[in-house]
């Protein structure tokens, strides 16, 4: 008895060292899910803000979807009474991610659980991040445009330092920071280390095992395309939101389809110009000559900003792609992540010196 019981312990021990679940979907070319909840504070495993993060290991192509904290998991049930989805904690994560399969019709097998120190010390392993910086900083915390360090620190309070304390404003605010990471992997591939993962994750509380971690890793720094979206819901009069077949449909065709399909249409780019260069007419000139590429200038004008050298281009809408497209229309490589979802454009262009020649 004490061999048999001796022998399951070994296997179990082994099974866990070994499992790697996320290379079993990768080699069955299957979409991973990963369910994040992040808070300032801990509380029973609640959280405030929720990503789903679907990573297509195929063509490595990234959507992260943000989760309205009132958001219903009920919402396919009829007669039955919303259950928001901060009101379960993560001790109930089967609970969670079925409702939620229920409501996307997507399997989600992973959670990470971030708090504001598990993402201080994040930061500060990865030696910081280099944001750019236009206004969103000026009233609380101002600091200088363009391109500023900030430390783990720092981004907490970048991230938090919204109005009215609008989750919304705050889900742009980490964007900020998702979009500029990824689109700087290159710098970050010297961190893909078991050790430094093993590190990285002691403090933070995860289904996923290390070598699963290192697997994963190892796809987000290939360099693809990241789409940034939130849960197209709609809120009730009691701030509950909730998803039905016309959202399903918004959420599969504007958001899921990019992780599977290249879109081969030409969209109508929508972008606003500022020129910044000192040099005057140069916003018409590049207005007349994005138009004739086929995208929207919804404004232009002379920018509030210093004067710049180099023109540099920001993604306010957290599609990563109008940004590329834009920045190889107009041959310029300075491409930055400033999200702001109340903006009618999605690219802002503030040209520069450069562009004057």
């Amino acid at each position: 008895m004490i061999a048999i019981t001796g022998i399951l312990i070994a296997y179990y021990v082994y099974t866990i060292n070994t499992r790697n679940v996320i290379e079993t979907l990768i080699s069955s070319k299957k979409i991973i899910n990963i369910l994040i909840g992040g808070s300032n504070t801990y509380n029973r495993d609640r959280h405030r803000l929720y990503a789903l993060v679907s990573i297509n290991p195929e063509n490595g192509k990234i959507v992260v979807t943000f989760i309205p904290p009132s958001f219903n998991l009920n919402s396919h049930r009829k007669g039955s009474s919303p259950l928001r989805i901060d009101e379960v904690d993560f001790t109930s994560f089967k609970k969670v991610s079925d409702a939620l399969n229920n409501n996307l019709k997507i399997n989600i097998p992973f959670y990470i659980q971030l708090y504001a120190p598990d993402v201080k010390r994040a930061v500060d392993m990865i030696e910081g991040v280099d944001l750019f910086v236009l206004d969103q900083k000026r009233d609380r915390d101002p600091i200088a445009s363009g391109v500023q360090y900030f430390d783990g620190e720092r981004i907490m309070r970048y991230i938090n330092a919204v109005d009215d304390d609008s989750i919304f404003r705050k889900y742009d605010r980490v964007q900020d920071v998702l979009l500029t990471l990824y689109h700087n992997g290159a710098m970050y591939k010297r961190f893909a280390t078991m050790p430094f993962l093993s590190e990285l994750f002691s403090s933070i509380t995860t289904n996923m095992l290390p070598q699963e971690l290192l697997s994963l890793s190892e796809i987000l720094l290939k360099r693809s395309e990241m789409l940034c979206a939130t849960l197209p819901a709609t809120m009730s009069e009691d701030g509950v939101f909730h998803f039905d077949d016309i959202a399903y449909k918004i959420y599969e065709s504007k958001i899921l389809k990019r992780l599977v399909i290249k879109d081969t249409t030409a969209p109508s780019i929508k972008v606003k110009i500022l020129n910044g260069s000192g040099v005057p007419g140069l916003a018409r000139k590049i207005r007349n000559i994005l138009i004739r590429d086929g995208l929207s200038v919804m404004e232009f004008g002379t920018s509030p900003y210093p004067p710049i050298d180099k023109t540099v281009i920001i993604n306010q809408k957290g599609d990563m792609a109008e940004a590329i497209k834009v920045s190889e229309l107009l041959g310029i490589n300075q491409i930055y992540h400033v999200v702001d979802n109340t903006q009618l454009h999605s690219v802002l262009i503030i040209l520069g010196k450069d562009l004057a020649k």
